[in-house]
């Protein structure tokens, strides 16, 4: 006999399929996701070959489910552990270069994703970076000339385009390069050398491994609020949502990573009241921002998140005190990383945020002519989407916590900063489409609540490897009828 426990797992999953299935005929009728008129994500005009992504996705389901088995990870040696979590990364990995693949010819699709100055802009302003110091020194004076998407943004992304190019610079050039930098540069009519091209085509698997990799420090802040395996059914969750999946050539993937690595040591800081990791939190929260200025909502997050923590312990010993000390040594970590860099090459922060907050808002609200409320309903649905309509379910399904639950541990508190932040970013209007992609950095904690509910339930493995195939089977769905990608 089924118990009501039971029966609300399978009507999870029951609802997630129909979820996934709805979605699916709304891409294959080639209705619109986004606002008609303002912004969508096209249709998929080109043919795509999903048999080794097919593949892919089965194994990490497989895996999921096989690490998912009540007990299993608790009775797993530390190296163990760790040996299973690098695997769920290379499966996750390989899934992404699959689809990255999915469409035109294998590692130069996406080499031309780098490469475009439509799909994104740094790739080309690397190209004319010579001298890193001066080019850092006067970067708020260019950036309001800079094209779009580099002209709203730190220059952490260029930089990092440029270092791949010069890692690049020394290998010998081959008729395959030569023949490939003749097509990226008759497409876009760019000046690139085959190293250059060489650069681009590495590019993207380079940002797809940092994605996956952000799937390390979200199990260890997630070990920090959770239980053991819950904390593997979040990891386990969050690496099949199809926007980790499906942006493998985005630089917004490399903030998922920053973004689990400074929340896993800001709390790890303030559990411990560590001042070493509290500064070095501070360090990851300045790379964040040198890279996009959208982290700051990261800081934001911090900070909610502590406070909520100082009430929820209120009455303790010290609590004030240790937190003081942290966030002390945190802002130390960020001024520490500002001040080097304003030394050694002249970069003012300050001022760049300013220009690229101006030429933000051009862009949003001018340019582009957005309407609020339309965006105001449509971005918490885009949100959804890519992290995966049956973990959005799973995810209502879990956040009904009883006391005495592993929420009173501090998840409860995480996740109301979290939802505060998301909340107040949807009504600032401050980005207004495609935040599927743009809010990649803050979907995947709906992992945690859905884990919480499911590291308990006695069908737990059963529930997380159908919840993981839903999410595959979407992915797969996104890919075939969606242009994730517009390079022309």
């Amino acid at each position: 006999m089924v118990s009501a426990r039971d029966r609300s797992a399978l009507v999870v999953v029951f609802i997630g399929a129909a979820a996934v299935a709805a979605l699916g005929l709304w891409l294959w009728a080639g209705l619109p996701l986004g606002v008609p008129g303002e912004w969508v994500w096209r249709p998929n005009e080109v043919p795509v070959s999903l048999g080794p992504s097919a593949l892919a996705g089965l194994a990490l389901v497989v895996l999921g489910r096989a690490l998912c088995r009540p007990g299993r990870w608790t009775a797993m040696a530390p190296a163990a552990r760790a040996l299973s979590l690098a695997a769920l990364v290379l499966v996750v990995f390989g899934l992404q270069c699959a689809l990255l693949n999915a469409v035109g010819l294998p590692w130069v699709g996406p080499g031309a994703v780098i490469a475009s100055p439509n799909a994104t802009t740094y790739f080309g302003v690397s190209l004319d970076v010579d001298h890193v110091p001066s080019w850092l020194a006067s970067y708020h004076e260019q950036l309001p000339y800079l094209p779009h998407h580099a002209r709203t943004h730190p220059p952490g992304v260029v930089l990092f385009f440029l270092l791949v190019r010069r890692l690049t610079a020394g290998v010998a050039p081959t008729p395959f390069l030569a023949t490939l930098a003749r097509g990226y540069n008759d497409t876009f009519g760019l000046g690139l050398s085959p190293t250059d091209a060489l650069a681009a085509m590495l590019s993207a698997p380079l940002i797809a491994l940092s994605g996956a990799l952000a799937l390390v420090p979200l199990y260890l802040l997630a070990r920090q609020l959770m239980s053991a395996e819950a904390a593997l059914c979040a990891a386990v969750l969050a690496a099949a949502m199809p926007g980790l999946l499906l942006l493998g050539a985005s630089p917004d993937l490399t903030v998922v990573a920053m973004t689990a690595a400074t929340l896993a040591l800001a709390h790890a800081a303030w559990r411990r009241t560590s001042l070493p990791l509290a500064f070095a939190a501070g360090l990851a929260l300045a790379a964040g921002l040198f890279f996009t200025f959208a982290f700051a909502a990261v800081a934001g997050w911090v900070a909610l998140w502590l406070l909520l923590e100082m009430r929820r312990l209120r009455g303790r010993a010290g609590v004030q005190r240790g937190a003081a000390r942290c966030a002390a040594a945190g802002l130390g970590g960020l001024a520490t990383f500002y001040s080097a860099l304003r030394v050694a090459t002249g970069y003012r922060p300050v001022l760049a945020a300013a220009a690229a907050l101006g030429a933000h808002r051009e862009v949003t609200v001018m340019e582009t002519a957005r309407t609020y409320w339309k965006w105001l309903i449509m971005n918490p649905v885009e949100v959804a989407v890519f992290l995966g309509l049956p973990l959005a379910v799973c995810a209502i399904w879990g956040s009904r916590w009883r006391r005495g639950d592993e929420a009173d541990g501090g998840l409860r508190a995480f996740l109301l900063g979290w939802l505060v932040l998301v909340g107040a970013l949807n009504l600032s209007g401050a980005v207004r489409g495609e935040v599927g992609r743009i809010w990649v950095f803050l979907a995947w904690p709906a992992a945690l609540p859905a884990a919480g509910r499911l590291a308990g339930h006695p069908l737990r493995a059963a529930t997380v490897c159908a919840i993981m195939f839903l999410l595959v089977c979407q992915a797969l769905a996104m890919r075939a009828w969606l242009t994730i990608y517009s390079i022309l």
